[in-house]
């Protein structure tokens, strides 16, 4: 199967080339593709990391198992989005958790020593790569500042506010789905709701499915840089 170069596009490493150039890339490149059903195994946690991996269609999970044998997911990737590119360079390539399909879906593979070879053709491609760590290092920062923000509710006012600031609206839409939002808290999902229905009795949100609108962003706020020592 050849990769729509419409779809590499979207990737980051082809990012700013036109579909002639990703073409006349495709007839010169060393890669493989890869169809998956649902719920198939892409990569295995413990594998070797010498590939990354580019998702052409569908969507995949990737999970972190912890030693108690309980899961947690670290992100769902679509069309264009790339795996195992943060540890492809390290000395201990070892894939840090387990890959999973979705649904149907197509993934492009690229191996080390080839992906080396286009960098050093094409010096762009290297800036991308290096940006696309940057931008990960950068979620996983943000993700880190959104686990330690304390207890449960402090983190959900905290994304929703930084939502409200990312959408520039006191209207906003979840990016994702309830159960993917509970994961990125670290939380149940019950837990999610329960404590979304608290703060709409405290005043401070109203919610339908995925629309969340902020009646009180001052207080939520003003929440944010006292603590967890309010009324409700």
């Amino acid at each position: 199967m050849r990769p729509d170069p419409a779809v590499l596009q979207s990737c980051l490493l082809f990012r700013e080339k036109s579909v002639e150039d990703i073409e006349s890339l495709l007839n010169t490149m060393i890669y493989t593709v890869h169809n998956y059903h649902k719920n198939a195994l892409i990569l295995a946690e413990g594998d070797i990391a010498d590939r990354i991996g580019i998702v052409l269609s569908g969507r995949i999970e990737v999970q972190k198992t912890h030693p108690t044998g309980s899961s947690v997911t670290i992100a769902h990737l679509s069309g264009g989005q790339t795996i195992g590119e943060a540890v492809l360079f390290r000395r201990e390539n070892i894939v840090p958790a387990t890959v999973t399909a979705t649904g149907p879906c197509s993934v492009m593979f690229i191996s080390k020593q080839e992906l080396l070879r286009l960098f050093t053709a094409d010096t762009d491609m290297l800036t991308r790569f290096i940006e696309n760590l940057s931008n990960r290092l950068v979620m996983v920062n943000r993700k880190i500042e959104i686990l330690s923000a304390g207890s449960l509710r402090r983190r959900v006012v905290n994304f929703l506010l930084e939502q409200a600031a990312l959408q520039d609206s006191d209207q906003i839409k979840l990016p994702f789905s309830r159960k993917e939002w509970a994961e990125h808290l670290n939380t149940a999902r019950p837990s999610l709701s329960r404590e979304m229905g608290l703060l709409r009795d405290m005043g401070w949100i109203e919610f339908k499915g995925s629309h969340i609108t902020l009646l009180n962003s001052r207080e939520m706020q003003e929440y944010m840089r006292k603590g967890d020592n309010i009324s409700g």
